[in-house]
Parts: structure tokens; C-alpha cells; sequence
């Protein structure tokens, strides 16, 4: 693939999940209804009148973006210092930059850090590799790998990896964070989703190719279970009252296909992803990666655009990712 046809990709994913992300911030942990009577169509924030009375929204300035896009940032820096290469260690020893440091951010401090994750970096730092750092049980599949997925996702489609390499690499990519065999499932169900997208530039191609494979290859009975709408060829059919209000890794993966398959463009979207309220950032965020590739970056609105913080250090990192990879 041509490194500007790559760049391109990248920069557009990138762009298109930190606009999903900071659009939902202000509205995270609000109730569908909740999010729907406030009936958001900009940027919000605490600078901005009327405050959204929320867990963010009375702390953080609009246009700014959370653990999601920092998370994925700081994965793409990794790749950068080890040349393209993976390095799962060094994985984890960015996202204890992030978090400690201050690194990756749109502000002066990170926010936003979920429960698996701080657990999973508290073990690295008292000496567990990386790869046995994740949480493993049933209530530890929350959104928090499936979150900063893409640079993985976009390594295994750059280089042309087959089912099984891919599958490997993605469970082990998820797997420092959030280990249980629903997280993995999820992250890999996604990254062949956002392959067949930038194959074919179609929607319902990309559902297709996500329900013709054969899972139980990979993974065991309850994650096959948990993503029945995908293993049963039923994802067109999923409804609102189908995804939960949760943050857990199979309602938000349920999200950004509902908000994909129901809009015609990258705002509506990110608008649907946001209305189905609760996680609204982490479901406009995995929305974005797939709309910025789909629609491209210069179909976000200029109005969202406008109000992204530190556009500068997405571009460049999206650039030098594509260029090692």
C-alpha cells in the first residue's frame, strides 16, 4: 500500500475518533434520554453556555478528548520509537506515560482512566509482563481495549495479515488491558470490519465479511454467545433496545454498527452513536475510526474541526505511525 493512500487512512481514523470522543465527553454517563433532550449538535463544554451538568461537562473545555484517543495515541507512539515494530512492554510503558506523566494529551493531564486499565498498569509497574498485565474475568469486559484498538487493527490490514496472524496479534493487543476471550473477540470482530471498509469503501460489505467467519476457530462458547447478533448473521438487525446503556465491550461494539449501518455521513454518524447515550464518547470514538475512513476527514463537519484540541499532534502522529508501519 502507498505510503500516502496509509497516511491518509491513518490521519482520517485518528481524526474521525477524536472528533466521536470529544464530541460525547460532555454527555458520558447521561441516559439516552438524558443525552437526547439536550439535543447536542456542537462541541460542548464547562466554556461553553449552557454547561451540560455532567460528569465532564462541568469540568472539561470543549473540543477536548479523552483516555480513548490518549490511549491510542500514545499505542501509535510505540510503534514509532520501535520502527513499526510490536513491542507490548513498551505498549504499556507509553500508557504509564500517558497517565502518570501527563503524556498523549489535549490538555495539561490525562482523564478518563477505566477500572481494567489502571489495574492492568498498576500490575506492569510492580514487574508483570506486559502480556499477562490484562483482567480476566466476565464483569472485566468493559470498552477499554476495543477503545485504543486501531493502531493494531491498522498494522494487521497494512501488512496484509491473515485470520489466524491477525487474531493473534489483536488478542495479545487487547489482551494486556482486558484479557477475557469477549474483549479479544470484539477487538478482532472490529479490525476485520475496518479491513473489509478499506477494501471496499462499503458498509454492508464490511457486516458481511464480519458474519461469514468462523469464529469458534479462535474462541470459545460465551464469547460466541455474547456477540450472537454477529456470529448468527443478524447485525442489520440489531435495534436501540438491543444495546444496552453500558460501557460493556459488546454494547458499544453493537453502537457503532447501529450509528454506521442507520447514517449516510460522518455527522449523522457520530450524532447516532452519542444519542444512544451512557459511554457517548467511547461509542463515537470506534464510530469515528470507521466513519473517518469511510466518509474522510474533510467530511467532518468544519465546525467540529474547528474546536478539536491538539490537532497538530494527531496529524503528526497519524503521519509518522503510517510511515513505519
Amino acid at each position: 500500500m502507498f505510503l500516502s493512500k496509509k497516511s491518509k487512512l491513518t490521519t482520517d481514523a485518528l481524526l474521525g475518533q477524536a472528533i466521536g470522543d470529544a464530541f460525547g465527553v460532555p454527555v458520558e454517563f447521561l441516559s439516552r434520554q438524558e443525552v437526547r433532550r439536550i439535543n447536542l449538535r456542537n462541541m460542548s463544554g464547562k466554556d461553553v453556555s449552557p454547561v451540560i451538568a455532567s460528569r465532564w461537562g462541568t469540568l472539561i473545555p470543549k473540543g477536548s478528548w479523552s483516555d480513548d484517543t490518549s490511549m491510542t495515541v500514545a499505542s501509535m507512539a510505540s510503534f514509532i520509537q520501535n520502527c513499526g515494530k510490536i513491542d507490548y512492554n513498551n505498549q504499556m510503558d507509553q500508557f504509564v506515560k500517558w497517565w502518570k506523566e501527563n503524556a498523549y494529551c489535549c490538555l495539561d493531564y490525562p482523564f478518563g482512566l477505566g477500572g481494567c486499565i489502571s489495574i492492568a498498569l498498576h500490575h506492569y509497574r510492580i514487574g508483570i509482563p506486559a502480556l499477562e498485565c490484562g483482567c480476566t474475568g466476565f464483569l472485566d469486559n468493559g470498552n477499554g481495549s476495543l477503545m485504543r484498538i486501531l493502531p493494531f487493527s491498522l498494522y494487521c490490514i497494512f501488512h496484509g495479515l491473515d485470520l489466524n496472524d491477525t487474531e493473534e496479534v489483536i488478542s495479545n493487543a487487547s489482551g494486556i488491558t482486558h484479557a477475557h476471550a469477549i474483549s479479544r473477540m470484539s477487538c478482532f470482530i472490529w479490525t476485520e470490519f475496518l479491513r473489509q471498509i478499506i477494501l471496499s469503501g462499503s458498509i454492508t460489505a464490511a457486516v458481511h465479511h464480519v458474519e461469514s467467519l468462523s469464529y469458534d476457530r479462535w474462541f470459545p462458547k460465551e464469547a460466541l454467545d455474547a456477540l450472537s447478533f454477529v456470529t448468527k448473521g443478524q447485525i442489520q438487525a440489531v435495534t436501540e433496545k438491543d444495546i444496552g446503556e453500558t460501557g460493556y465491550v459488546v454494547d458499544t461494539l453493537y453502537s457503532a454498527f447501529f450509528s454506521l449501518i442507520h447514517s449516510t455521513d460522518f455527522e449523522h454518524s457520530i450524532l447516532t452513536a452519542v444519542n444512544l447515550g451512557y459511554d457517548t464518547d467511547t461509542a463515537a470514538a470506534i464510530t469515528g475510526m470507521a466513519a473517518g475512513i469511510l466518509y474522510g476527514a474533510e467530511q467532518i463537519p468544519a465546525r467540529w474541526m474547528n474546536d478539536l484540541r491538539s490537532k497538530e499532534l494527531l496529524v503528526k502522529t497519524a503521519q509518522e505511525f503510517a510511515e513505519v508501519i
